[in-house]
């Protein structure tokens, strides 16, 4: 079947390529010429449509840009334009260079704790911004989560999203995605921020686990375990779950709103606390009988700057990076630039919680000068061609996140097989990183 033909132009964007089509509309890459930018476009196809459910269509497309335009944060994709094209509706918006979460987990495959504390404190940083501007998403799923190649996540389409004082999304709207839509919604009752907090405890879920949370394929095949069953317990799917994160989920997932956390800040403070102290996977042998792997090398020593970079994104998301080398380059040991980083973190008792975390972690080693570490210009002598093929494998396995990955594991790394085991902790399943590491450039 041939391929539907795309405009030259809509409006001033010149267009050029598809990224996504559904029945009801599509989604192009376009450049604006005005600003010389690459913008995402996304076109209804209203005219499909006919009076009232034409009217109300469109009417909830505009409160997509209405509703994101209120939410200036760097975790929610912008809105640039609003406009029509031959009378349908597109918004011009924020082009995400990544993927969505739902292509990362497809396949059922689990992710590593840490990393998926790391997405959904993102997810819940730009939930707290739409909740404080009245803006309730209601359709919080792994689709709707992208991950960029520079490490951000962004969430988007708020096209069924309630606004504080609009009458447009009516109670008893079953509108939302069944297998993480909160009981209340499924019920058609009016719903608040902590349906969106539901919503995102089912995709953390989804992430640790691997399964739904509710399974099934329609509104009615996820109602009755929704509405009447609590999901299985984390440890069920996820035995080396430490307590203190199944019962975080079983708050996030409780059937009553009253029961779950009470806004995205306290959700990613208790997230903070139930991930603390878990460290990444390492690649393991292959069990007996399995498939031949080869011999594992010892775990390589993680550097104390990298355990305060991980520990601050807990708090703070992938700007931890950046702020750690900054305050690396003014203080001169490893206490002085806990304390410098620890200002990043407005709530004072998640600042004292990070402080005791890392000192507890790193101990004596906070008295080493910072200035005394071997400098990465000394210890990588890695060519470009080798770190090529390091993202070019890596992302075989977990998507275009390796690029970021790469990026940041280098620093690290004291040669290209160092860097290679390191990069290895980041793939799930022990098959997979035994490939992984088969595909390390001979010595």
């Amino acid at each position: 079947m041939a391929q539907p033909s795309i405009p030259a132009r809509i409006g001033r964007y010149v267009i050029q390529s598809t990224i996504g089509r559904g029945a009801m509309g599509v989604i192009y890459r376009a450049h604006d010429p005005l600003i010389d930018r690459t913008v995402a476009l996304k076109l209804v196809r209203a005219d499909l449509l006919e009076g009232d459910e034409r009217r109300g269509f469109v009417e909830r497309f505009q409160r997509e840009a209405q509703a994101a335009g209120r939410c200036a944060h760097a975790n929610i994709v912008a809105i640039y334009d609003y406009a029509l094209h031959e009378d349908n509706p597109y918004i011009a918006m924020e082009f995400i260079d990544g993927s969505s979460l739902a292509q990362v987990i497809q396949g059922s495959r689990r992710t590593p704790v840490d990393r998926a504390a790391w997405i959904v404190h993102q997810v819940l940083a730009a939930l707290g911004c739409a909740h404080g501007h009245g803006v309730v998403h209601r359709d919080i799923k792994p689709a709707n989560v992208l991950l960029a190649i520079d490490g951000h996540v962004k969430v988007t389409d708020f096209g069924i999203s309630r606004l504080g004082g609009s009458s447009l999304t009516q109670t008893g709207a079953l509108i939302g995605t069944p297998n993480y839509m909160s009981p209340e919604q499924r019920r058609g009752e009016a719903v608040d921020a902590r349906s969106d907090l539901f919503s995102t405890g089912a995709v953390l879920y989804e992430l640790l686990t691997g399964v739904l949370p509710f399974a099934g394929r329609s509104f009615y095949e996820v109602a009755d375990p929704m509405l009447f069953a609590a999901p299985a317990p984390l440890s069920q799917h996820l035995p080396e779950a430490p307590p203190a994160l199944s019962s975080f989920m079983s708050i996030a997932l409780a059937r009553d709103p009253s029961q779950r956390f009470e806004s995205a800040l306290r959700m990613s403070a208790a997230l903070a606390d139930a991930v603390r102290g878990i460290e990444p996977p390492r690649p393991v042998a292959a069990p007996a009988g399995g498939p031949a792997a080869m011999p594992p090398a010892p775990a390589p020593a993680v550097s104390p700057v990298a355990e305060i970079e991980r520990k601050l994104a807990y708090y703070v998301g992938p700007i931890a990076r950046f702020l750690v080398r900054n305050a690396g380059n003014k203080t001169s040991s490893l206490d002085e630039l806990c304390q410098s980083v620890a200002a990043s973190i407005e709530r004072a008792d998640l600042r004292d919680a990070f402080l005791r975390d890392v000192r507890g972690l790193l101990g004596a080693g906070l008295a080493t000068q910072v200035a005394n570490a071997p400098t990465t210009a000394a210890k990588l002598p890695i060519i470009q061609a080798d770190l090529d093929r390091a993202q070019a494998d890596l992302t075989r396995y977990i998507g275009p996140i390796a690029r970021v990955l790469v990026r940041r594991e280098l620093d690290a790394s004291a040669n290209l097989d160092d860097l290679w085991q390191r990069l290895a902790t980041h793939i799930e399943r022990p098959a997979d990183r035994a490939a992984f590491l088969r595909g390390r450039p001979p010595r």
